[in-house]
């Protein structure tokens, strides 16, 4: 379905002798490639495109950092005032119309995991944002477009990217959470990508604004591919599939495919177009390549969790700086800052004290102490414990004594079998100090 990538090796969709080799633009060397040509007004506006098979030699492969460098000066490089500076000209309209369409904007940072020379984690860096990135970014997601109206043209099956707009059930999580931090947000409005923005652009706030992000995305739905077109909620377009990766993905080659039928792009059709069963078939082909998108997603995720469990395995009582991402009534989640891997903080080992835990702001809240846990907030936290194997973290308050703890396990009702059980055992996770306090669930 697509290919996968760990820290220190990728799993290609296609074989390597495809992938790394014929199918691999490299420099000085003759690739076959179906091509988009764009026609770009001075608004930023794609006002034509056409697709044909090419040819195409490379001049160069440039690093990202190193084109960002050139642009900015700081690097000289031959190919900057017949190529960059073209490209970064004409980059400039395309992101002006992106920034008028108002796609979804989260600025979360992307990290990544370096590895030494015995596979194991070197440090924990933080992709750097370029103007070079989004300049790819934005020239993909117009040929993307441009694909995807060009076989709607034809009346041809498209194997679409969809992502859909919130449920209510998320927007009504969201509006509850924006209203502990006065924040309004009515659910009666026409939603769009450009209203979380403009909630996001007044938060002044540093401290709090990562939080609230996380929480925006948290009530995205999941970006999906089918033949049936709902539009791209996040990147506020009517018509979007994928075009631009198609030995990575196998949604672009559906397209590629389709593009050659449809506009006889190959005298030897048979063999490349996108056949008449596979049309028939492209809503169970959706499925699968959806499905093999999330698994791959889950394993590197996992894998990173697992890599830096490693990492941290050998730190185990010592103090480390994490930041809550989550609160539940069983207790908190929390990551270790600058490095990733999430954790868990039981409720049960915060002592003695009663915690109320209100499920609209999402907060544990000590009954005397007033001591409060939200999302966002950075604590300083003990490890106490680091799996390689399962990738979990566990973590305890620095002053706090495990072995004080106090369970209290609410009111009691009946099982199936008449005998008493608590009700917190009913719930997911342990037993817990916990009062609960929240909205009722219909």
């Amino acid at each position: 379905g697509n290919s996968v990538y760990f820290p220190d090796r990728v799993v290609p969709m296609l074989p390597h002798e495809l992938s790394l080799d014929m199918c691999s633009l490299k420099a000085g060397q003759d690739r076959a490639a179906l091509a988009c040509h764009l026609t770009i007004d001075p608004k930023g506006k794609v006002t034509a495109w056409h697709f044909t098979r090419a040819v195409v030699r490379l001049a160069a492969n440039i690093a990202y950092e190193d084109a960002q460098a050139a642009m900015d000066g700081t690097l000289a490089h031959d190919l900057k005032e017949s190529a960059l500076e073209p490209l970064w000209a004409c980059w400039k309209l395309l992101a002006a119309a992106r920034d008028a369409r108002e796609p979804l904007n989260l600025d979360l940072p992307e990290r990544r995991a370096e590895l030494d020379e015995q596979g194991k984690i070197a440090r924990i860096s933080v992709r750097e944002r370029l103007d070079a990135h989004r300049l790819v970014e934005d020239f993909m997601i117009a040929a993307n477009v441009a694909a995807a109206k060009a076989l709607e043209a034809k009346k041809s099956p498209v194997m679409y990217r969809v992502h859909e707009p919130p449920s209510r059930e998320k927007l009504v999580g969201l509006k509850d959470y924006l209203d502990t931090f006065d924040i309004p947000f009515a659910l009666g409005q026409v939603i769009t990508p450009g209203l979380f923005n403009r909630i996001l652009a007044k938060i002044d706030d540093e401290t709090i604004l990562p939080q609230i992000m996380e929480q925006v995305l948290r009530s995205q739905t999941q970006a999906y591919y089918t033949p049936v077109n709902a539009g791209h909620f996040g990147l506020s377009l009517g018509s979007y599939a994928h075009f631009t990766s198609p030995i990575r993905r196998y949604a672009d080659l559906i397209v590629h495919r389709a593009l050659v039928g449809a506009y006889g792009l190959d005298p030897d059709a048979e063999q490349t177009a996108l056949t008449k069963a596979m049309g028939d078939d492209l809503d169970k082909m959706a499925q699968t390549i959806s499905r093999a998108e999330r698994r791959a997603m889950e394993a590197e995720r996992e894998t990173i969790d697992r890599y830096v469990a490693a990492y941290l395995s050998g730190q185990i009582g010592q103090i480390v700086q994490c930041r809550i991402t989550g609160v539940q009534s069983f207790g908190f989640f929390a990551t270790v800052m600058d490095l990733g891997g999430d954790g868990m903080v039981p409720v049960s080992t915060l002592g003695r004290e009663f915690f109320h835990y209100d499920e609209a702001s999402q907060t544990l809240t000590g009954e005397h102490s007033r001591t409060q846990f939200s999302p966002g907030q950075r604590i300083e936290l003990r490890l106490a414990e680091a799996n390689p194997v399962s990738g979990a973290l566990r973590f305890e308050l620095p002053d706090m004594d495990p072995g004080a703890a106090r369970v209290d396990r609410g009111p009691r009702r009946e099982d199936a079998g008449g005998r008493k059980k608590p009700m917190s055992t009913m719930r997911r996770g342990r037993p817990a100090n916990i009062r609960h306090q929240g909205r009722k669930k219909k």
